[in-house]
């Protein structure tokens, strides 16, 4: 009696790929700016500043794997800056600020709701930024979020440390619900 083989089940429908963000900052320290605004002045001999910067190509900020109709709000940028750097900025009379060079995104301020992060044992103060434009319309599932530019206050502090360690964070708000994504802490 020949043998009947039944067909396979055809494979179900993969599941689409959940959103997520995609974020790749610049953070440089350095008497001269990088990236956008590179027009900001060069500190002056024994001083340094950070940097903050996206260029959309090997430094990006995106949000992918989006479904047509949905909704993006609360697009914030971060940066966690070492705890003991800003501190000492701070007892030599030249608190650590920010300003964006971008329209489109605020000076970045820093975060006043209580403990520090802490990583390995080191603490960190997280300076956030706030998009201030519309969220820009997907491009095949894909939101490329306006160039960063941020620039901190030159500091001889900051040129005299040995490193200062520092982490990038991105987070948004998509369909109601939250995404965050963490970089790897690495010294500047």
């Amino acid at each position: 009696m020949p043998t009947v083989v039944a067909a396979a089940a055809a494979p179900a429908e993969a599941a689409s790929p959940l959103p997520r963000i995609d974020r790749v900052f610049l953070v440089t320290r350095a008497p001269a700016g990088a990236g956008p605004g590179t027009s900001v002045s060069e500190c002056g001999s024994g001083s340094t500043r950070l940097s903050v910067t996206t260029d959309d190509v090997n430094n990006y900020y995106r949000i992918t794997n989006l479904r047509p109709g949905s909704t993006v709000t609360n697009v914030t940028a971060s940066i966690l800056v070492q705890k003991s750097v800003v501190d000492a900025m701070a007892r030599n009379n030249n608190p650590l600020t920010w300003t964006s060079v971008t329209k489109d995104w605020s000076n970045p301020t820093r975060d006043v709701s209580g403990t520090p992060y802490t990583n390995n044992g080191i603490e960190y103060y997280r300076y956030y930024s706030t998009l201030d434009t519309a969220v820009p319309a997907p491009v095949s599932g894909t939101i490329t979020l306006p160039r960063i530019g941020w620039y901190s206050n030159c500091s001889r502090t900051l040129a005299q440390s040995t490193g200062v360690m520092v982490n990038g964070r991105g987070s948004a708000v998509v369909n109601g619900k939250t995404l965050d994504n963490v970089g790897t802490y690495r010294t500047v």
